[in-house]
């Protein structure tokens, strides 16, 4: 009977949502919206099961990187990379066909280059690949061609000079393709130049993308609407997730405490996964001035709005629950949980749970927003390419042709594994993956800020704490003079050029 009530009120409260949005006219906002305005005509839920999506491997396969063919004479391609089980598999260089779908995506792209070109992978595996590559850059060693690395690792000593900028200097990249991801080449740059870049290769941007995952069998137990539908209406927001969290919760175990044990609406740890909000809130520490010069523009009043939103969201909510890291597994593990923040890599490993789950974005701000955002945990990696390297044409011929075999291979076989569904069949959950991964946003101030202002957010919210004024004020001088010597050391680059 009280779960009756509660269904009750649940409905209550997501129709009053649903008719606060009715009236307005939603903005157009391009091809990287993936939401269409209020009133068109979405699918209905349970539709897109029935209907067949295009294999999306056939489709990429048909885009030319325009490269050609080309005859390197059995050229050593090398890389150096970090030392990771994960990271490694990303790589395969010296794997066989084995019957998983990824590993056989990876190894059927790594030999469509190397036959195509006529060249040999290969890669070492270090612990701190960064150090190293600096001591090949100052002794003049041309031991590798590339450095796979994190990003924000990689970003703190690129500006100091000694690797090759992406817009400039490597053939043959076109940083316009597809395979280079999002907004990434322009946050990592200073007036069109960047000595570091993101794409397709290093797939740990991929599967460190955040998202969230929902349970739909909870879903249909307390009567909500179809949140694919409600994702794809735009109406995805901070004040509806908020609403689940206040009314989702049930003490499972009579405990009279909250724990994993419980029914809960909202589960995930208070650290980067709470980081990700102020992106998908659209409040970015930097953005581009009319030169190309990265300006901190970040709004503090709604970074403010945003630490008391998620502080009530965790800390007030009935439904909510976090704790450190790890936290949410247990209950999104044991299905007592409706809404799980997570990795996109995670999904892999939900594929043999007993309900069934959907993967769709972080919520927006509010309606008035126009897109829906995420990012890439500062864990993933970048790609820096050393001056030591002596041909400079070869290397960034085979960078652009791996770059644009991942995208068109190795990608579509993650999104095939990542739910119990086939991907290419499930019209539906292939519009949810397309609409994540092309909601990836970056940030100058999160890459090149060595854990500081853009982790402001973090450290509050696993307080409880709503001090957004005095947790900036202490970083603003630091990451004032950190970011100032960046920007200074790229347009220093950019003169000596």
């Amino acid at each position: 009977m009280a779960k009756k009530i509660l269904s009750l009120l649940l409905a209550l409260v997501l129709i009053g949502s649903a008719l606060a949005g009715c009236g307005e006219t939603k903005e157009s906002t391009g091809p990287d919206d993936g939401v269409p305005a209020p009133g068109s005509e979405a699918e209905a839920p349970g539709e897109a099961a029935e209907t067949e999506a295009p294999d999306e491997a056939a489709v990429r396969e048909k885009v030319d990187d325009g490269l050609g063919t080309k005859d390197l004479g059995g050229m050593e391609f090398r890389v150096l990379n970090r030392e990771r089980s994960d990271f490694v598999a990303d790589l395969s260089f010296d794997e066989e066909m084995n019957g998983d779908v990824i590993n056989d995506a990876i190894y059927a792209r790594n030999m469509a280059v190397s036959e195509r070109f006529n060249v040999t992978l290969a890669a070492d595996y270090v612990g701190e690949p960064v150090p190293i590559m600096e001591s090949c850059v100052t002794a003049g060693d041309d031991s590798y061609d590339v450095c796979l690395a994190q990003i924000i690792q990689q970003t703190a000593v690129c500006y100091k000079g000694g690797y090759f900028d992406w817009y400039t200097a490597i053939p043959h990249i076109d940083l316009s393709r597809p395979w280079y991801i999002g907004n990434a080449a322009e946050a990592l740059s200073v007036k069109n130049h960047a000595y570091v870049m993101i794409g397709e290769f290093d797939l740990d941007v991929l599967r460190f993308t955040y998202c969230m995952y929902y349970n739909k069998s909870i879903a249909a137990e307390y009567n909500l609407d179809e949140i694919y539908g409600i994702v794809k209406e735009g109406k995805w927001t901070y004040d509806y997730l908020k609403s689940l969290a206040d009314l989702i919760y049930e003490d499972l175990d009579g405990s009279g405490t909250k724990d994993e044990d419980d029914r809960l609406a909202l589960s995930g740890d208070p650290y980067s996964a709470v980081v990700t909000y102020q992106y998908a809130f659209n409040n970015p520490l930097f953005t581009l001035d009319a030169e190309g010069i990265p300006q901190m523009t970040f709004d503090r009043e709604k970074a403010h709005s945003i630490v008391e939103k998620l502080n009530a969201l965790y800390w007030e909510s009935i439904g909510s629950y976090t704790q450190g890291w790890g936290t949410g597994s247990t209950a999104w593990n044991g299905g007592r949980l409706l809404c799980y923040t997570g990795l996109f890599n995670s999904a892999g490993g939900y594929r043999d749970l007993d309900f069934d789950f959907g993967i769709i974005p972080y919520p927006k701000y509010d309606e008035g927003q126009t897109s829906y955002y995420t990012m890439s945990d500062g864990a993933h990696g970048g790609m820096m390419v050393p001056i030591t390297v002596k041909d400079i044409d070869s290397v960034g011929l085979i960078l652009e042709a791996l770059n644009a075999e991942t995208w068109k291979k190795v990608v579509p076989a993650y999104y095939d594994t990542s739910l119990k569904v086939k991907f290419s069949r499930d019209t539906e959950s292939a519009e949810m993956l397309d609409l994540l991964m092309s909601s990836r946003v970056f940030d100058f101030g999160y890459m090149c800020g060595d854990w500081g202002m853009a982790f402001v957010i973090q450290d509050l919210v696993s307080r409880n704490s709503n001090d957004s004024e005095s947790a900036y004020k202490a970083k603003d001088k630091m990451a004032q003079k950190t970011f100032g010597k960046i920007i200074d050391a790229y347009l220093a680059l950019d003169e000596g050029n």
